[in-house]
């Protein structure tokens, strides 16, 4: 089951990025680059960045567009998150998640932050599975 999940991560772009401070929650579209079932966001900051330094458990959403009951794909995320700012190994690691999937040279303003998002559990929902004989929800802990 990683495997279909760490597939599906890495053919997606965006997510959907819910964090939570003061009891007033967040969602933001971001793009985000994968190693294995980690994320990385890389973003100049804001509320978000705010909300993780308050508080660090987000969840995220990533899911193909809608086009049928039978071809649904996506998961749900929730985890720790962590900031890294220029010269950390949060930033260096983001960077060369950036550089794989890019297949491009990047040099990231010192103001960028990146968040690093490592799983708790990952609910993953396929159901195309079903033509192959398996069940279309799965749970990663």
């Amino acid at each position: 089951m990683t495997g279909w999940i760490v597939e599906f991560m890495a053919t997606q772009g965006m997510c959907v990025l819910a964090t939570c401070s003061a009891g007033r929650p967040r969602a933001s579209a971001v793009e985000f680059f994968s190693e294995g079932t980690v994320i990385y966001i890389l973003t100049e900051g804001g509320q978000k960045i705010a909300n993780i330094e308050k508080n660090p458990r987000v969840s995220l959403a990533i899911h193909t567009q809608f086009t049928g009951w039978d071809s649904i794909k996506g998961i749900q995320m929730t985890g720790l998150a962590e900031i890294g700012g220029k010269g950390s190994a949060i930033f260096a690691a983001g960077e060369q998640a950036y550089e794989r999937k890019k297949k491009q040279a990047i040099r990231l303003p010192d103001f960028m932050n990146v968040v690093k998002v490592t799983p708790e559990q990952i609910e993953y929902l396929d159901t195309t599975l079903r033509a192959k004989g398996y069940g279309v929800r799965h749970v990663l802990e």
